[in-house]
């Protein structure tokens, strides 16, 4: 799997509060917004799917893809046999769309790899360069897998071990793409100020740092002990249940010399970085300590000097302002004037993209994904609200929006649904829209000049020496010309004009990370840049707040704050000369040729198996029975079908009259999901809902179900069950009949945050209408509501204050009845040990950060746990059928682990309220379970 660095960069320090445990009572949506019309395009060695107007694109991929195979079975020893499903997302937009991996799908996955069936998923982000490094990467992890598989099945050695995921991860960079920029800046980063991972402790790892710590150790490996080591370490794989006696075994070093022989050689390159350049706090003036801030945008706001900026301080993205004061000793406090990431209009921000700019006139735009596409806000500073939002037709993404001098223009960069990125502007008063460029290059970070006739943008398209660096080009609006600005052997981006619009400043990775550079305007073209700042660290945007002073974004310490930089106060000496000879026309991708043999042809559903599981399970209602489960999908994930049958028999004479099984088909392509099947059950139960007692029962009958997404956060379900019942109480010989008929509605939304053992902001509700009733005999009839609500208040990045109120009814003839007690509910109280057709509940909780780190250390093997969390609660309540009982309740205190990211460990003391809130209990409770909080 691959992420955008950028955006993975923070959720390295967000994935914490946006993990979300989707259960059936609650959860956020994935929305199937398209209806995509799939082709299949075959090759020699991969069936390739793609869809619509993204032919070109595609069969560029295809042709990088063979590439990358004849590459791969050379570098890895090894031939694929079997053809691989590369599935194309013309957006990331399409592609969080994707039904191949159920969950939710971040912003910074870049591509994923899935190994049960093979499948590699890849969107198309608008860079062919990048494309080609993606389809690399996830490619690597196919022949990897397929290699060790291999091996093992070769060695009767169970074929389900893999190396760590950090060698996995950055071996699947160092087979497919040089060291970049941004790798170079997070080394940095992690090495001089203390956040890198030594070799022994990096199984602990996760996020970017661990790719790229990954991919600079075989860097290593391969420069000083051969590169045949590193495929000697797949082959050799085999013999050592150890991944670190593997290492010893391939290099001849113990594994304590080659940790240190590695981090000597880190340490030794970039602590010479010191001579000639200095960290962000030492040149700058940082301005800002909290959360993480991007896209500083300054404005003088009558008396007042303001920057308006997209930050995430609590968790949510929002768009935010705060006070300019660099001469205060005080870090500025920030507040929030769009609240985004809690209802379908601001649904998502794009971090670390550029997504906001700020007019002369004060007016703010920013860019959200709202549903199906992104969409342009426009903010009045002046009147505090939104006065516009626009959405056009066939854009799909939107970023890097920038005003004309007047205010009446916004130029922009927009994905197509050809994947092509290019450039608009809007005409705010004639509200037309005028397409720029129109071709495969990636043009970004568009800006008018002084007078509105010409646009600045950067863009790949650069051609001759430095052929798909990004360069900064300018578009003449009248001749419609497109003429090189800049000509470098670098990238170039996010271009801002002095206030006097006689300098052009931007950033460029020439000296290895971003910094700002800049070139003069208004005469001949420039022959060369000069540069202005010389972090260690990468600048990510910048703003003019006089022709002195800038304020900027940076990375340091794996952090992105502001800073206030004195250009006075800066000796600007170095000086590189552009190359404008010998460009050449512009350059173009060879596709896949297709012979007579190959051909495109349309997408026809062909399932295979997604899993089949056998099981033993005892319970309290069921009993112990055996079983297996069998699940079947199409290639894209689309279509599903789930069978599962077990026997719940006692007696060899019981096998053929408890039988259990059911069919379900569930239907995800389009947006309103749906799911029907039919079922038997049969057997030995016992029910704590209606009684105490065991009975036989056998129940046939089928079901449908609806489920319609209003966004992300809201949803409408509907299902109706038929069900025949025959129930025969334990020591009775009346059979009780009923053929029942449930429907339900509900109404769900959850906007909720979590940290890794449940929600720390936003809200949750559920209110469900049902009723059941026996249409042939007349045994039952009731009717359900169930209204449950939960709210989160963040009282600190990692600390909150969760509340939940709900109440349960069933009324009626033969109503079921609700139960209660246990670890999610009413606590120190037995599990289901309170029932009663009407139940209600509340609960108030401190969720707060315990220990960050534990480890136990034995003589062989150690124990780390992870971020242990601590609460406090107190939970009330009560269940009765027709008359009121008491209210019952418990106080107390626990602590949280989160497991492996599966599941979380409850260990909870404290003492139950009896006799309606009238007596505490003598002693203690102690209570263990699993599972989320509440």
């Amino acid at each position: 799997m691959i992420k955008n660095w950028r955006i993975y960069l923070l959720i390295i320090f967000l994935a914490p509060q946006i993990i979300s445990a989707q259960f059936y009572f609650f959860g956020r949506n994935k929305v199937q917004y398209e209806k995509f019309n799939w082709k299949v395009l075959k090759t020699e060695h991969f069936n390739i799917y793609y869809y619509d107007d993204f032919t070109e694109i595609a069969e560029i991929g295809a042709r990088f893809a063979e590439e990358a195979f004849e590459s791969h079975k050379v570098k890895f020893n090894h031939y694929v046999t079997n053809k691989i499903p590369l599935i194309f997302y013309n957006t990331h937009t399409h592609f969080q769309q994707t039904n191949i991996s159920p969950g939710f799908i971040p912003e910074g996955i870049g591509g994923f790899f899935e190994f049960m069936k093979g499948r590699v998923v890849i969107p198309y982000l608008g860079n062919l360069a990048q494309f080609k490094h993606v389809i690399r990467h996830e490619l690597v992890h196919v022949f990897m897998t397929n290699k060790i598989y291999n091996i093992l099945n070769d060695h009767r050695i169970n074929t389900d071990k893999m190396p760590p995921l950090w060698f996995v991860e950055g071996l699947a960079e160092y087979w497919s793409s040089d060291w970049d920029t941004q790798s170079e800046m997070v080394m940095r980063d992690a090495v001089l100020n203390g956040n890198f991972i030594p070799l022994t402790d990096l199984e602990y790892l996760s996020g970017y740092l661990m790719y790229k710590e990954g991919q600079k150790f075989l860097e290593f490996v391969g420069k000083n002990y051969g590169e045949d080591k590193i495929l000697a370490i797949l082959e050799n794989f085999w013999r050592f249940n150890k991944f670190t006696d593997l290492l010893e075994f391939v290099t001849g070093e113990k594994i304590n010399d080659l940790d240190n022989k590695w981090t000597y050689d880190l340490r030794q390159k970039y602590f010479l970085l010191y001579k000639e350049n200095y960290p962000h706090f030492i040149q700058a003036k940082k301005i800002t300590n909290a959360g993480f801030n991007f896209a500083p945008r300054f404005f003088q706001n009558g008396n007042k000097k303001e920057i308006y900026f997209i930050g995430n301080h609590v968790g949510y993205t929002s768009v935010m302002r705060m006070d300019y004061k660099p001469d205060s000793s005080d870090y500025a406090e920030a507040e929030v004037l769009i609240e985004g990431e809690r209802d379908a209009i601001f649904e998502a921000f794009h971090l670390l993209e550029n997504t906001f700019s700020v007019s002369s006139n004060g007016l703010l735009v920013f860019i959200t994904r709202s549903q199906a596409t992104d969409v342009l806000h426009v903010y009045s500073i002046k009147e505090e609200k939104l006065i516009n939002t626009f959405q056009f037709d066939g854009l799909i993404r939107i970023k890097a929006p920038s005003f004309s001098a007047d205010g009446n223009k916004i130029v922009f960069t927009a994905t197509d649904t050809k994947g092509f990125s290019d450039l608009f502007i809007y005409d705010l008063n004639t509200k037309q829209l005028t397409r720029l460029t129109n071709d495969y290059y990636e043009d970004i970070d568009p800006t008018f000049n002084k007078d509105g006739s010409k646009i600045i943008f950067s863009s790949d398209r650069t051609d001759g020496l430095f052929k798909q660096k990004y360069n900064l080009f300018e578009y003449d609006l009248t001749t419609h010309d497109i003429s090189y600005l800049t000509n470098v052997n670098a990238n170039i981006s996010t271009p801002n004009f002095s206030p006097d619009f006689s300098e052009l400043y931007f950033t460029s990775d020439y000296d290895g990370t971003y910094n700002i550079w800049k070139i003069p305007v208004g005469g001949d073209r420039a022959n060369g840049m000069t540069q202005v700042t010389k972090f260690i660290t990468s600048v990510y945007d910048f703003s003019f707040v006089d022709k002195n002073t800038l304020v900027t974004s940076g990375f340091e310490n794996f952090s992105f704050q502001f800073y206030s930089l004195d250009l006075n106060s800066i000796q600007n000496e170095k000086y590189v000369a552009f190359n404008f000879e010998n460009l050449g026309s512009k350059w173009i991708f060879e596709r896949i040729k297709l012979t007579a043999e190959y051909d495109r042809l349309k997408y026809e559903k062909e399932y295979n198996l997604d899993y089949a599981v056998s099981q033993l399970v005892t319970d309290p209602v069921y009993g112990t029975r055996g079983g297996a489960l069998l699940s079947l999908s199409d290639l894209l994930g689309d279509e599903q079908y789930v069978f599962y049958i077990s026997n719940t028999s006692e007696l060899q004479s019981e096998i053929l009259k408890n039988f259990n099984l059911s069919l379900a088909r569930v239907s995800l392509k389009d947006r309103t999901n749906y799911g029907f099947g039919v079922f038997n059950y049969s057997g030995r139960r016992y029910d704590i809902r209606e009684s105490d007692e065991y009975f036989y029962e056998r129940v046939f009958g089928g079901y449908i179900s609806l489920i319609y997404p209003f966004s992300s956060f809201q949803r409408l379900e509907a299902e109706m069950d038929i069900a025949n019942s025959d129930k025969e109480l334990s020591g009775s010989f009346i059979t009780r009949k009923s053929l029942l008929v449930t429907n339900t509605i509900s109404f769900v939304h959850d906007n909720s945050i979590w940290v890794v053992t449940g929600p720390v902001d936003g809200s949750r509700f559920r209110l469900l209408l049902g009723y059941t009733s026996d249409v042939k005999y007349s045994n039952v009839n009731y009717y359900s509501i169930i209204a449950d609500y939960r709210k989160y208040f963040r009282l600190g990045l990692r600390s909150s204050l969760a509340t939940r109120a709900a109440i349960f009814i069933n009324d009626g003839k033969e109503a079921r009845r609700y139960f209660a007690g246990g670890s999610w509910d009413l606590r120190g109280w037995n599990r289901w040990s309170i029932r009663g057709e009407k139940m209600w509940l509340s609960s108030i909780e401190l969720r707060f950060p315990l220990v960050d780190q534990f480890t136990i250390n034995f003589p062989f093997f150690g124990l780390s746990f992870f971020q242990i969390r601590g609460a406090a609660f107190f939970d009330a309540g009560a269940a009765w059928d027709k008359d009121y009982k008491e209210t019952l309740g418990s106080i107390g205190a626990g602590i949280r682990i989160n497991i492996f990211n599966i599941f979380a460990l409850r260990y909870d003391i404290g003492k139950k309220i009896e006799k309606d809130f009238t007596q505490l209990q003598p002693g203690l409770f102690y209570q263990f379970f699993f599972g989320w909080d509440f």
